[in-house]
């Protein structure tokens, strides 16, 4: 029993040093209690917005996003429009985005605003460091009978691992339901994720999507 605590312990170790890790994910919402989520049926989904400046990603990472964030849309179980179909429907196909959303309580009860506030890729240095490790050795030894036989034991010998480099992926998105009538904001949530991992800021902000549209569609039902 005690071999094998001690396999699983370096096998655990060897898992947390080749994997990627989430360093940190923290969700901050607010609500207004008193609105009535549930009269809610048909919602514009406005264009992304980037405080971050995206323009240094690819086109294909930028459709990643964008279609996460349409594609996720559909846990609200309402009617779900862009931002172009609300243009197209109210002919404001060149309207600021301020004047689109002063008219859209003609077409919807609510509107989402997104904006990607950082996006940003890092790393540091994990230095050099010595780590006591179970090996695996073997032995001859005598059986009660008398004769040689192989025998397995651990031994804990000292490990140097050299320095290393950890990349990083920072987001920090926010999401924001507005009633369509008033303007006023009716659910905001800012989320805030990081992972050692290179270029994971288009897979955290899919999941991200997933998370807010998900808690907000257990309300817009």
């Amino acid at each position: 029993m005690d071999s094998l605590r001690k396999i699983f312990s370096a096998v655990l170790l060897l898992t947390f040093l080749i994997l990627p890790q989430i360093v940190s994910a923290e969700k901050t919402d607010w609500r207004d209690d008193n609105y009535n989520f549930k009269r809610v049926r048909t919602v514009v989904l406005m264009n992304i917005r980037d405080d971050a400046d995206l323009s240094h990603i690819s086109n294909a990472v930028q459709m990643k996003i964008e279609g996460d964030y349409n594609k996720s849309a559909n846990k609200l179980k309402c009617q779900v429009l862009t931002e172009d179909q609300a243009r197209r429907m109210l002919g404001m196909g060149n309207a600021s985005p301020d004047r689109l959303r002063a008219s859209l309580s003609d077409i919807a009860d609510m509107w989402i605003d997104c904006d990607i506030r950082v996006w940003k890729d890092s790393y540091y240095i994990v230095p050099a460091r010595t780590v006591w490790e179970n090996r695996k050795r073997t032995r001859k030894i005598r059986n009660r009978w008398g004769y040689w036989e192989e025998e397995s034991y651990y031994e804990s010998v000292p490990v140097t691992y050299p320095p290393y480099r950890v990349d990083t992926s920072d987001i920090i998105a926010v999401f924001e339901a507005h009633d369509a009538r008033t303007g006023r904001t009716v659910f905001t949530r800012e989320d805030d994720r990081s992972r050692n991992d290179a270029n994971a800021q288009k897979d955290m902000f899919g999941r991200m999507c997933n998370s807010f549209f998900e808690d907000l569609g257990k309300r817009v039902k």
